[in-house]
């Protein structure tokens, strides 16, 4: 059957693909649900925020010091800071002993022998955090690492849990996958709250924690997708941007407000498990039910639709609906082996997944030095995320215009060139701001390349592939995105230059992949494997997409052709 790709597109006309159903799913769990889920998700960045730090050395009080600074100058050697500054010691100080306490500070000498680690505990600047993990069990200097290996461990849980429930959103469904996400990250956030004096089992949480950290995005994004038209699907992702930013804005006045971690990861938790009570306004994809051959469940999920949109009567029911969609096989899948059946869908994997992986390390590196830079920590949080804002809508605009191939090759281009004024300036205490705004503007191009990628993937994989596909990616980025915490740490540690050197060669690499996609606006979504084989064949490199003259297939013509030659071939039979 001819334009068998838009038979679907032309069922969704009739019970409406733009109405106040689509409107209502998406404001609900395409905004709302993602607000809590992004605070949910990256609560742990702000939990385990180390503040500045030296050694704790008694006897300030024995002199009548009341200058802090002073007794830093008598007790903490220097050391080069990551920025080439000399400064105090966060980890070492001179061993005062009783002997020096029995006479007067002004006659003491200290040797480089005389250094020694911290020997009596630490003192914190306090000004932001009353308590963190990180304070409350002292897990800095010969520690350090812990809060790095936590992070590690998060993006393998991620990487575990979308190799697992990425495949289960194209096997199992997409609804019931939301509702294990839900469940599962806020059972991981629960107990990291009551376990961070057993490190190991604090880990083995944040593990959990982050297990559905891309499915409980991914599900209602690809159900709203599945049941919009395709004009729609920048502006669904637009959506879900949003409530993904807000989030962000939210996340540090919570932080900032109590000062504590343990209630602000309370108060972050709470809101997305509230989203399992309200099941009645949820629906499973009836786009994959259909190619299931669900037929009379795909068929009870249009009439719902149907019903809120204001359409009671439609011109097919289940019997017709199956005779219209029974002619396509279920097609056998092998989980993502299937996403590299043919060299063309092969290759769109690999650039695809390249994209993802330069923009999440990218991302979440920018993410974890906003709170690790000079200042106010959530202030310097709360300005890179809401930069997030304006890229999302400018990254809708230029992917409905320009398309979704020049949308991310230029963000990953304009970010390579921004890398280079930054690593030449950072040091430089003059700089500073510069070198900040530079580095939010680095974190507004990556906003574009997380939407483009995003709609590339969900446009470039048939239906029984869709969430695999999204997944496979995610998987890869998360394998990869490993790395980007030890980069935060040598940046953080030895000098701050080196994360953005990092950064400024994969953007240059993700330009040159992103190139070679194949561009999907204006084009409808593939159904079947073989489509996807041939997906952007025909298409020419340099040239902008143009609005196809023809859209879709009229319906009603297509149900009676349909059922026509169903019948004949039952007759035959």
């Amino acid at each position: 059957m001819e334009a068998d790709d838009a038979v679907f597109d032309g069922i969704l006309e009739k019970v409406g693909n733009d109405g106040r159903f689509q409107r209502r799913f998406n404001l609900i769990f395409n905004m709302g649900a993602i607000i809590f889920a992004s605070m949910s998700y990256m609560s742990i960045i702000l939990a385990l925020n180390k503040p500045p730090h030296n050694c704790h050395v008694p006897g300030m009080e024995r002199f009548n010091i009341s200058d802090a600074e002073m007794w830093k100058n008598l007790t903490l050697p220097r050391e080069e800071d990551n920025k080439g500054v000399l400064s105090y010691s966060k980890c070492q100080m001179y061993n005062v002993t009783e002997a020096h306490l029995q006479m007067h500070y002004s006659e003491w000498r200290f040797q480089e022998s005389d250094i020694i680690n911290c020997a009596y505990g630490y003192d914190y600047d306090r000004t932001y955090y009353d308590r963190t993990p990180i304070t409350e069990h002292d897990w800095i200097c010969d520690k350090g690492f812990r809060e790095t290996n936590i992070f590690v461990y998060n993006r393998f849980g991620e990487l575990v849990g979308t190799f697992i429930f990425g495949q289960l959103g194209d096997t199992l469904g997409r609804r019931p996958v939301f509702y294990f996400s839900v469940l599962i990250i806020t059972a991981g956030r629960l107990i990291s709250m009551f376990t961070a004096s057993i490190y190991v089992v604090f880990c083995m949480a944040a593990v959990l924690g982050s297990l559905t950290s891309n499915s409980i995005f991914q599900a209602p994004l690809i159900i709203a997708m599945e049941v919009s038209k395709s004009e729609r699907r920048g502006y669904i992702s637009m959506m879900q941007c949003i409530g993904w930013t807000t989030g962000l804005c939210i996340l540090p006045m919570v932080f900032w407000a109590t000062r504590d971690w343990f209630w602000a990861l309370m108060f972050t938790i709470i809101p997305i498990f509230l989203f399992i009570f309200i099941p009645q306004y949820l629906i499973e994809s009836p786009r994959w039910l259909a190619t299931r051959g669900h037929y009379k469940r795909s068929m009870a999920e249009l009439r719902k639709i149907a019903n809120v949109n204001g359409i009671r009567q439609l011109p097919f029911d289940e019997r017709s609906l199956e005779k219209l969609l029974s002619h396509r096989k279920v097609e056998t899948v092998y989980g993502m082996a299937s996403l590299f059946t043919g060299w063309r869908m092969a290759r769109n994997t690999i650039f695809c997944v390249v994209c993802w992986i330069v923009a999440s390390i990218t991302y979440f590196t920018l993410v974890l030095l906003s709170s690790r830079l000079d200042g106010n920590p959530f202030l310097n949080f709360l300005f890179q995320s809401a930069i997030e804002l304006p890229a999302y809508k400018i990254g809708q605009i230029l992917s409905d215009n320009l398309g979704r191939r020049a949308s991310n090759s230029l963000a990953f281009l304009t970010a390579t060139v921004i890398c280079i004024p930054i690593v030449m300036i950072i040091r430089v205490a003059e700089y500073e701001y510069i070198a900040i705004a530079l580095s939010i503007a680095i974190k507004f191009c990556v906003s574009i390349n997380f939407f483009a990628v995003n709609l590339q993937s969900i446009e470039i994989y048939p239906t029984c592939l869709r969430q695999t596909g999204l997944a496979f990616a995610a998987i890869m980025a998360n394998l990869f995105g490993i790395f980007g915490p030890y980069v935060v740490y040598l940046g953080t540690e030895y000098d701050v230059r080196y994360p953005f050197v990092v950064i400024g060669l994969l953007s240059a690499l993700g330009a040159t992949c992103a190139s070679f996609l194949p561009e999907t606006l204006h084009q409808s979504l593939p159904e079947t494997i073989e489509q996807a084989q041939k997906f952007g064949k025909k298409q020419k490199f340099w040239s902008l997409p143009k609005k196809p003259k023809t859209e879709g297939v009229e319906i009603g013509q297509e149900m009676e052709e349909g059922v026509r030659l169903k019948d004949t071939d039952d007759d035959v039979r």
